[in-house]
């Protein structure tokens, strides 16, 4: 009798089991053949050429206009940066206008012109036996995206940067405008290898403020302030940092939160403090980092007035890839994370996750549309010989981004065997 009764809790036992695995497993499902949102463009050559620099404004007219450039090893790589329209919420895209030889080009919307600051590559470009010099430039459209003004000297766009000694350059990081103010953070470049073993080049990017008043005309040099420049000091494990954010900070002050890439742990920024004049930065590495999650990855970081909290995209370490060799090439989870302080951060909502690390939904741009969010990805997709080298140009909405939960979370995709 004892051992049917062994018999049977064995079966009951083993049924728990399945059903639970049953149920593990009923999150995991095949990823789509194509990929997730709306494609907008897509790279012709997945082996050599990668999308980089997304960005998305709304028009006051309801239009949606996006852009991205492209980096590689193709001959004669394009410089511009493409720029796209959708009248119809993002549903389909059209081509409208290239930006000559303007690079990681961030679109914002100023006193109903449509503006997009970025960098123009100097002679040296992509020739690391050369000074590359490169300039900050900012282009201007008064018609929707469709035609740009070309930055030529100080007084038409080219801002700071363009010599030997003063090579500058910025990300497709945010641009704020507060307090009467527009803010960028950009930087200046020191001596690099891009080839180099980690990321040492991350330690040669030195962050400045700039800043000018919102009523100036935005292409004239002279109207824009530019902070000290701050160097990166080495730190144990953690190669360097980019892609700043200027934020004010809930007391009111000014900051730019700095993406590290802290390779061992992710979950990490670093915040330099700002002047209230944007002219002085500073950073102390004994108490400058915070803890971020996904910190290592690129993020956009908005303030929502309507929670009164800062929300972001980030590439959070699921806990699944922990074990992940390389944090900052962890790029196939992408999270909603909300914070109050900048200081501590609440993982809201897994929006894509696939469990493969050779994919990246990365270096999200997003804007707040009503209850939704709205946003463009640089995506590694199917095709991608890493999580870095984005093939495709996607957009997707967030519906009732502020309500959505863990309970929410989107599944995780699994490649075919």
């Amino acid at each position: 009798m004892k051992k049917y009764r062994a018999i049977a809790l064995t079966m009951a036992l083993s049924c728990i089991f399945l059903v639970n695995i049953r149920e593990a497993r009923s999150e995991e499902v095949p990823a789509p053949e194509l990929p997730p949102g709306v494609v907008i463009d897509k790279s012709w050559d997945f082996a050599n050429l990668y999308i980089g620099s997304p960005s998305i404004e709304i028009l006051p007219d309801g239009t949606y206009v996006a852009s991205h450039d492209f980096f590689g090893s193709v001959e004669n790589l394009d410089l511009r940066t493409r720029v796209f329209e959708s009248k119809d919420k993002g549903q389909t895209w059209k081509l409208i206008a290239k930006i000559p030889n303007q690079r990681a080009s961030y679109l914002f919307l100023l006193n109903d012109a449509l503006y997009a600051i970025g960098w123009t590559p100097g002679e040296g470009f992509r020739d690391a036996t050369k000074d590359t010099m490169c300039a900050v430039t900012i282009s201007k459209s008064t018609d929707g995206g469709h035609t740009w003004t070309t930055p030529v000297d100080s007084k038409s766009g080219r801002l700071i940067g363009g010599t030997k000694e003063m090579s500058v350059f910025c990300d497709p990081a945010p641009v704020l405008v507060h307090n009467g103010r527009v803010w960028k953070e950009v930087e200046k470049m020191g001596d690099f290898n891009f080839d180099s073993k980690p990321r040492f080049y991350m330690t040669q990017y030195n962050p400045m403020c700039a800043s000018a008043p919102v009523d100036s005309d935005l292409l004239d040099a002279s109207n824009w302030t530019f902070s000290n420049y701050v160097p990166w000091i080495v730190q144990k494990d953690s190669h360097g940092w980019a892609e700043g954010n200027v934020l004010c900070a809930p007391e009111g002050k000014m900051i730019i939160q700095m993406r590290v890439d802290d390779a061992a742990r992710d979950g990490k920024g670093a915040q330099i403090q700002l002047s209230d004049d944007g002219k002085t930065a500073t950073w102390d590495p004994a108490t400058g980092f915070v803890e971020m999650p996904g910190g290592c990855k690129k993020f956009v970081i908005k303030f929502d007035e309507k929670t009164k909290k800062y929300w972001s995209l980030v590439n959070w370490i699921h806990p699944d890839d922990v074990d992940a060799p390389d944090k900052e090439r962890t790029r196939n989870t992408l999270a909603l994370v909300c914070s109050n302080d900048l200081k501590s951060w609440e993982i809201r909502n897994i929006v894509y996750r696939r469990a493969d690390l050779t994919i990246g939904f990365q270096y999200v741009d997003w804007r707040i549309e009503g209850d939704d969010m709205v946003c463009v990805c640089r995506l590694a997709w199917d095709g991608a010989h890493n999580c870095h080298d984005a093939n495709y140009f996607t957009f997707f909405r967030l519906k009732d981004f502020r309500n959505l939960t863990r309970e929410n979370d989107a599944p995780t995709w699994i490649s075919p065997n």
